[in-house]
């Protein structure tokens, strides 16, 4: 990230502004075999503003990362500021990540950038929840609506900022932040 030092590593592409940066971390549930991590961070790679989730193998002393693969990235990022709350680049990013205890894929919260449209899209994947396999391919169970993303595990959101399971049931529940106030948390059903 642009102006850290005396880290192992640092990747040129990601940075912070405004809302956008480092928005989520999640531990692979066979992280004792495989060593990976994931991160969520926004990226200007090829020029090019948009939000990420990478996978980063952790070294066996854990004090680096190495084989970074970009398994999403095309989660939409805000490059100009707005007239609304909070309006600046970067703003309404969501940007959560979660691996789910039940049924073990990888939850990715994705905000509307301010724009009204991008969560009813099919086809942009910001106003989304997405649900995904370790390398970013689609849960084969997600059910989304003919000619939209096959990851879309539910859409028509805001800006979600973050994602839990009920320890009861596993249920997935996302917390989304409203105009000033009015948050919300919602239990997603597909």
């Amino acid at each position: 990230i642009d102006g850290s030092t005396g880290y192992s590593s640092v990747s040129a592409d990601l940075f912070c502004d405004g809302q956008a940066g480092m928005m989520g971390v999640a531990i692979d549930p066979d992280f004792q075999k495989n060593r990976f991590i994931y991160v969520y961070s926004s990226s200007k790679l090829n020029n090019k503003l948009s939000n990420r989730v990478m996978r980063l193998k952790v070294n066996d002393s854990l004090n680096g990362v190495s084989d970074r693969t970009d398994i999403v990235s095309d989660i939409g990022y805000k490059p100009v500021a707005t007239k609304h709350p909070f309006g600046g680049p970067g703003a309404h990013n969501g940007g959560r990540i979660r691996f789910s205890p039940a049924d073990g894929y990888l939850y990715v919260t994705t905000g509307d950038n301010h724009n009204g449209e991008i969560p009813q899209s099919p086809t942009i994947i910001g106003g989304k929840v997405l649900r995904i396999d370790r390398d970013g391919k689609a849960a084969s169970d997600n059910k989304p609506p003919a000619g939209f993303d096959p990851r879309i595990y539910t859409y028509g959101h805001r800006n979600p900022q973050g994602i839990a399971f009920r320890p009861s049931d596993n249920r997935p529940f996302t917390a989304e932040n409203g105009p000033w106030h009015n948050d919300e948390v919602t239990a997603l059903a597909n």
